[in-house]
């Protein structure tokens, strides 16, 4: 298992792989003592008391892009984790040059991008023999040393990358250290194993097979049965056009609620009060959907579905005797307006989880002077725990205007339908304040 010290055990390899190769290279011999340093550039000592060195420094980590299109932690159908995906890390190096005397800085750094370019990547054998030499180096940490970076299932592959002028500049400038002859590259991947317990997965007990056509399912338009116009509410029967609407095993899903299809293979008629769960006001999205039978004992699973198309459910809302509770009256600015509640009976039951609003346009008033309210409802919509929803929603009002209103209820942005009397205007429903 690889720990999280493998980050800085890749680091330690390098520098143990460039100290090597100095060493064989004999370059001591032209340009004198040389130390290989893995430290931030702005920790090493420059100007007079600059020394022969080389610098690693590892100045950024990156997730990698490969094995983060794995997706998701693979689980069972009741949600357990089946396996844990390592952590995949590219890490980000410059290495530098640093010295004195003249050629010094190129000389070192040549031999520093040699060594890396001699071994691209980072074999087992050298890991083990970097992170514990003979004599041991006391420099490298013990949990370092027993990373298991040696032993991840990919190599650690070198690869230089040449950044523009400009991005060298601001990397340094950021290094807050003086600009020495430098190159980049990437050290790709590191693997850190999630030591967190899962339970793996039973092997396959038996294969089983089936087959069915290409041909699925597909849905063209969903519309109301009725006139055009006609709003889709609670009571409502949907009409749902394509092709291969019918199928052996086929379901219309609407949102999380399931209803059995009923027509022909080019339309079907499903009222909403087929569907169970019962459908709430809003959007929700319609698919059909074809399942087979598989595995031993056989149980329906998904194989053909249509694409989504939205609907929109509206909901209604009526008002009974005494919905309208005025607990105060007065004149305001010569404008006779009251306070107290109005109750809104809705179908289908609203969720305590949903946003419901109340919105009254007066009606009978001359031109710029129409009165209209926008009301919210109360804390989860005034259902009480352990309860989930309810019929009737109470919204408070303020110093509102008293006169006739059209009223509208607004459920996760998706309003009542309204009606037009004689006069072509709107008037239903209607409530007096």
């Amino acid at each position: 298992m690889t720990s999280p010290h493998a980050i800085a055990a890749v680091t330690a390899v390098l520098r143990s792989r460039l100290t090597g190769y100095l060493s064989s290279a004999g370059v001591t011999s032209s340009v004198g003592n040389v130390s290989v340093t893995a430290l931030p550039p702005d920790r090493l000592a420059t100007g007079q008391q600059e020394k022969n060195q080389i610098n690693l420094f590892m100045y950024r980590v990156s997730h990698n892009p490969g094995w983060a299109n794995l997706g998701v932690p693979p689980r069972d159908a009741a949600g357990t984790r089946v396996a844990a995906p390592p952590l995949a890390l590219d890490l980000h190096y410059v290495i530098s040059a640093y010295g004195q005397d003249l050629f010094t800085a190129e000389i070192l750094l040549g031999h520093g991008l040699l060594a890396l370019h001699q071994e691209p990547v980072l074999g087992a054998d050298r890991i083990r023999s970097a992170l514990a030499p003979t004599p041991p180096d006391p420099s490298v940490p013990a949990g370092v040393a027993t990373s298991g970076l040696a032993d991840q299932i990919e190599r650690v592959r070198l690869s230089p990358v040449n950044p523009g002028g400009e991005e060298v500049a601001r990397l340094w400038s950021a290094f807050s250290g003086p600009y020495r002859p430098s190159a980049f590259f990437d050290a790709s991947v590191v693997l850190i194993d999630d030591d967190r317990a899962f339970r793996p997965a039973l092997p396959v007990r038996e294969v089983s097979a089936a087959a069915t056509g290409l041909d699925g399912p597909r849905v063209d338009v969903v519309a109301p049965v009725g006139p055009a116009g006609t709003p889709i509410t609670v009571d409502a029967t949907l009409s749902v056009t394509g092709a291969h609407l019918l199928g052996e095993a086929t379901t219309v899903r609407l949102g999380a609620a399931v209803a059995p299809p009923a027509g022909r293979d080019s339309e079907l008629e499903i009222p909403l009060a087929s569907f169970v769960p019962p459908v709430r006001a809003g959007f929700a999205g319609l698919v059909v959907v074809r399942e087979m039978a598989l595995g031993n004992p056989a149980t329906g699973h998904q194989v053909l579905t249509s694409s989504a198309v939205p609907v929109q459910i509206r909901p209604s809302i009526t008002f009974g005797p005494g919905a309208v509770v005025r607990t105060s009256n007065r004149t305001l600015a010569g404008v006779a307006v009251s306070t107290g509640r109005i109750s809104v009976g809705f179908a289908p039951p609203v969720g305590s989880d949903q946003q419901v609003t109340l919105l009254l346009a007066e009606v009978g008033a001359g031109a710029g002077e129409l009165s209209s309210a926008s009301l919210a409802a109360p804390l989860r919509n005034g259902v009480v725990a352990p309860g989930t929803e309810t019929s009737s929603i109470s919204f408070a009002f303020a110093d509102l205007p008293r006169g006739d209103y059209v009223a509208r209820a607004r459920v996760d942005g998706v309003e009542s339908p309204v009606t037009t009397g004689p006069t072509g205007l709107y008037a239903a429903p209607a409530v007096t304040v």
